[in-house]
């Protein structure tokens, strides 16, 4: 009977992993780059302007970039939980070849990014790290402060433009298959939660955590568990609990409203995320434009072509409107 327990759970597991690898017909896993521009990276730092925390980052650029001129430029964020290496890695350097000077970097807490505790996830947070990175592209001689944008993907997507309604430097926003619903992933009561960060910073206990992508959730498994898509050992699927209290006052689809910006918002046909990408779009008052790409699910637009090219294309054609 043991023997057959065995069997049964090793078949499962086997399984499990298959569909993990499994991509949706007709799809291929995105390159970094494509075409022939060639894309230099180079790792940079720079700090939070609001807590001093040092931010690490990579900077995407065009090999021919005229350095001697001022160009436009692109802060490029991921997912909640996310690393730099990850989905926006992808759009950074495909943007890069479109002549934009690029950035990705790892959010306050998380990636090789400074902070304590671990892996804390604030909206507030995400939006001061938006702004040094901002911050940052204007200090770089051969980039134009006046020409740059802002791009979001799932969480960030949410991010970014609550960012960009607190620091106009940022002229033009794309939300990619963005995420809304934060206060969906409160797990914990908001008291205790409370309690266990008074806790920590009176240090008198651990950091306590919550799950916010199980590995039973196939759809984000098949690209945060897989290797060949966005498995680093870097990232965690796990956020402090405490997060849920910044969670419990985000409501990106009203705070839209406040944004002035260009905005597009770009989601996927079968992508979970659809109805608050709508959300967004429908309640944002400034120039605005929307595109739905056609057979994609949410995160297929993370590395999946031609999705990813389809999305790059649209955010060219938006961005180049207002930065070229």
């Amino acid at each position: 009977m043991i023997l057959v327990l065995i069997v049964i759970i090793a078949a499962v597991i086997g399984i499990y992993e298959f569909l993990l690898r499994r991509l949706p017909a007709g799809t291929t896993i995105a390159e970094s780059t494509f075409g022939t521009v060639e894309v230099i990276s180079e790792e940079v730092t720079f700090e939070n302007t609001d807590s001093g925390l040092q931010l690490a980052g990579i900077l995407f650029k065009p090999a021919d970039l005229d350095e001697t001129v001022e160009n436009p430029a692109i802060v490029v964020t991921g997912p909640m939980l996310s690393v730099k290496e990850q989905a926006q890695s992808i759009y950074a350097a495909r943007l890069a070849e479109q002549g934009y000077v690029t950035i990705v970097f790892d959010y306050s807490y998380f990636g090789e990014s400074e902070g304590e505790p671990r892996y804390l996830e604030l909206p507030d947070i995400k939006a001061s790290d938006i702004s040094s990175a901002v911050t940052y592209l204007s200090s770089l001689d051969y980039v134009d402060a006046e020409r740059i944008g802002g791009i979001g993907i799932c969480g960030s997507g949410s991010y970014m433009p609550y960012a960009a309604i607190l620091d106009e430097r940022i002229k033009v926003v794309a939300s990619v298959v963005p995420g809304t619903t934060m206060d969906s992933f409160i797990m914990e009561p908001l008291e205790q939660v409370e309690e266990d960060r008074i806790a920590y910073e009176n240090g008198e206990a651990e950091p306590t955590y919550i799950n916010l992508m199980p590995r039973y959730y196939l759809d984000g498994a098949k690209y945060y568990f897989n290797s060949a898509r966005g498995a680093r050992d870097n990232w965690s699927n796990q956020a402090v609990s405490w997060s849920e209290i910044g969670f419990a006052d985000f409501h990106p689809t009203q705070l839209i409203s406040q944004l002035n910006a260009p905005y597009l918002v770009i989601t996927g046909e079968n992508a979970w995320s659809r109805s608050g990408a709508e959300s967004l779009y429908n309640n944002a008052v400034s120039e605005k434009e929307f595109y739905l790409v056609e057979d994609a699910g949410h995160f297929d637009l993370y590395d999946l072509d031609p999705y990813v090219t389809e999305a790059v294309e649209q955010i060219v054609s938006f961005f180049g409107m207002v930065l070229n």
